[in-house]
């Protein structure tokens, strides 16, 4: 049945990583500021969450890797219908949640499928427990 379940998910883009909730997050210039200890995904060695709205032109992709680094990334595949991505933690990679599941690294370089770019990236610190990610 998960199978089955994931395939349909792929259909429809439908991806594992939720949207922070608009309350979690603001706006302070060109960055987005998250307060680290607000983000249960983000209380465990791996977590990955999205930020949307309050201006940003595309969703924004934060991910916490196992080894307590914090990375941004367009939360949007570079091939066509631009569907949003998962990290896949066992691999270090992200994944496209559709169909074709094109693949990155988590410096945003492609390494498979049917996209042919790269991810844009954004530069992330932590300042005073909080996540500063310059968009």
């Amino acid at each position: 049945m998960g199978f089955v379940l994931d395939f349909f998910k792929s259909i429809f883009g439908i991806c594992r990583t939720k949207a922070l909730s608009s309350d979690l997050w603001h706006l302070e210039g060109s960055s987005a500021r998250i307060p680290i200890h607000k983000v249960p995904e983000f209380q465990g060695p791996e977590g990955a969450v999205y930020l949307e709205g309050k201006g940003i032109k595309f969703p924004v992709l934060v991910v916490k890797t196992k080894d307590n680094a914090y990375l941004g990334f367009v939360n949007r595949c570079t091939h066509m219908g631009h569907r949003k991505l998962d990290p896949v933690s066992d691999k270090s990679i992200l994944r496209c949640c559709s169909v074709s599941h094109s693949t990155y690294d988590l410096q945003g370089r492609r390494l498979s499928g049917p996209a042919k770019e790269d991810l844009e990236t954004y530069d992330v610190e932590v300042v005073d427990n909080e996540l500063v990610i310059k968009l």
